[in-house]
C-alpha cells in the first residue's frame, strides 16, 4: 500500500486503534523509508475531546511525529443538516484529512479499519436496506485512502497493543448504545458470533467477493452507458435492458450523472412497478415501450416555429425543410389536446397514433409537427402526412431521438 518515499498521513483519534497504527507505522518508518505525520480532529461532541487533542499531542511530542490538529464544532454543523450526527463528523473528518493532506502535500493517507469496522458497517448497511453492491464498503484502498489493519480483528490489534504498551485513551460514547453502531457492535455482534466464532473472516470474504462483482458490474455498465445512453437538454434515454438488477444499476448510474446524487435503492425498485415514477421535483424515471428516460421528462413548455427553407433542430428532432415556390406560412408546434391528421379520407388522433406507432411517452409533448394557418395537423415526424398536405413541400425527417418510433414508416420520407 505505501511505496519507498511515501509521505503518510496517520488520522489519530487516540483510540487504541489509530494509536496502534501509528506506533507500527513509526516503528517501521525506516525500513519502509517512508516519512509520517499525524492528523488529530477535535469534533467538539464529547466533553473529553479536549482531553484526547491534548493525550495525542503529547504522545506525538514524545514519538517525535508531526502534528496537525483540527478544531471543529460538529454538533452546530450538525443541527438543521438533515443527516445523522455520525454522518456530519464523518464528512467534517474526511474533509480535514484530505485538506491537511494537500497542505502538507501527502502522499497517502492512512486509517485504522480492521475486520470488525467492515462487519458492522455491512449489518448497518443491511439493516438501512442497500442493494447488494453495497456491501462493497471500506476498501483496502481508495484513492490515497488506505487501511492496512483491515485484515486483522480488533482482538489481534488489542492483544499487540497490550504486548507493546501502546498508551490510548477510551472514547466512553463507544459503549452508547443509543449510536446506531455502538448498539450493532455490543448488542447484535455477539449474538452473531455465537453462530460464527469466526464471524469477521466470513464478513471478509463476503465483501471481498462482492469488490469483485462490483467490478464487473461497473465495467459491463460503463459499456452499456457510453455505447447506448443519448443525452438530450435535460433527460437521458436509453432501451430498457432485459435484466432488471443490470437496469437498476444503469438508471442509478445515469442518475447519478445527471444530477451528482442516487436516490435510495428501494426508491429505484418502485420504477418497477410504475410506469412513471417521481424521484425528485420534477425528475422522474419513465418507461415507455421498451425505453428508458431518465430527468426532467415531462415537457410542460410549448413552441410554435415558422417554417423557413433549411434543416431545423428541435427537441432531438433534425428536419430538412424546402418550401414550395408560391408563399405559404406553415409552422413546427408541439402536439395540443384533440390534436387530429386526416390520413387517406380518414380522421385520425395524433395521441392514437402515437399509441399504433409506439412513440414512447415522454417524447409527445415534445415531437414537432407541421400545422396549416387553421392550424391543422398536416405532417407528423417519422409517422405520416396528411392528406392536405402541400405538394410542392418537402419536407425530410434526418434524424430523431432514441427508440422514437418502432415499427413506424421509414425517415425517408416528404
Amino acid at each position: 500500500m505505501a511505496e519507498e518515499r511515501d509521505k503518510l498521513l496517520v488520522a489519530v483519534s487516540g483510540g487504541l486503534d489509530s494509536m496502534t497504527l501509528l506506533y507500527i507505522l513509526k516503528k517501521f518508518s525506516s525500513l519502509l523509508k517512508i516519512e509520517i505525520m499525524a492528523a488529530h480532529l477535535d469534533h467538539k461532541i464529547r466533553k473529553n475531546s479536549e482531553r484526547d487533542r491534548r493525550f495525542v499531542e503529547k504522545i506525538c511530542g514524545q514519538w517525535n511525529v508531526p502534528l496537525e490538529v483540527g478544531v471543529v464544532d460538529v454538533p452546530a454543523l450538525w443541527k438543521g443538516s438533515g443527516k445523522t450526527l455520525e454522518e456530519v463528523a464523518r464528512e467534517v473528518r474526511y474533509e480535514f484529512l484530505e485538506e491537511t493532506a494537500k497542505k502538507f502535500k501527502a502522499t497517502k493517507i492512512v486509517l485504522a479499519h480492521h475486520k470488525n469496522d467492515l462487519v458492522e458497517t455491512v449489518l448497518h448497511r443491511m439493516i438501512r436496506g442497500t442493494g447488494p453492491l453495497g456491501l462493497a464498503c471500506i476498501p483496502p484502498k481508495r484513492g490515497i485512502f488506505i487501511r492496512p489493519f483491515l485484515v486483522f480483528k480488533r482482538d489481534e490489534i488489542e492483544e499487540y497493543a497490550r504486548e507493546h504498551g501502546i498508551p490510548f485513551v477510551i472514547d466512553e460514547t463507544n459503549y452508547d448504545t443509543k449510536y446506531t453502531r455502538n448498539f450493532i457492535r455490543h448488542k447484535i455482534v455477539p449474538l452473531l458470533k455465537e453462530l460464527n466464532p469466526n464471524l469477521e473472516d466470513a464478513v471478509y470474504r463476503l465483501v471481498s467477493i462482492t469488490f469483485m462483482l462490483r467490478e464487473f458490474v461497473e465495467e459491463s455498465v460503463r459499456k452499456f452507458i457510453d455505447e447506448n445512453v443519448r443525452y438530450y437538454q435535460d433527460f437521458a434515454v436509453f432501451e430498457e435492458p432485459e435484466n432488471t438488477f443490470f437496469f437498476l444499476e444503469v438508471t442509478r448510474w445515469v442518475i447519478k450523472k445527471l444530477f451528482e446524487k442516487t436516490p435510495d435503492y428501494e426508491k429505484l425498485v418502485e420504477t418497477l412497478k410504475s410506469k412513471r415514477t417521481e424521484l425528485w421535483r420534477d425528475v422522474f424515471i419513465e418507461r415507455s415501450f421498451g425505453y428508458v428516460a431518465v430527468g426532467k421528462t415531462l415537457f410542460k413548455d410549448t413552441y410554435k416555429i415558422e417554417l423557413e427553407n433549411g434543416v431545423f433542430e428541435i427537441q432531438g428532432f433534425k428536419i430538412k425543410v424546402e418550401l414550395p415556390s408560391e408563399k405559404v406560412t406553415l409552422w413546427f408546434r408541439n402536439r395540443r389536446r384533440g390534436d387530429r391528421i386526416i390520413i387517406n379520407g380518414t380522421q385520425k388522433k395524433v395521441k392514437d397514433l402515437f399509441i399504433e406507432k409506439r412513440v414512447p411517452t415522454f417524447y409527445r409533448d415534445r415531437v414537432p409537427l407541421i400545422v396549416d394557418k387553421k392550424d391543422e395537423v398536416l405532417w407528423i415526424p417519422g409517422i405520416g402526412s396528411s392528406d392536405l398536405f402541400p405538394k410542392d413541400l418537402k419536407v425530410k425527417l434526418l434524424e430523431a431521438p432514441v427508440g422514437y418510433v418502432k415499427g413506424g414508416t421509414s425517415f425517408e420520407q416528404i
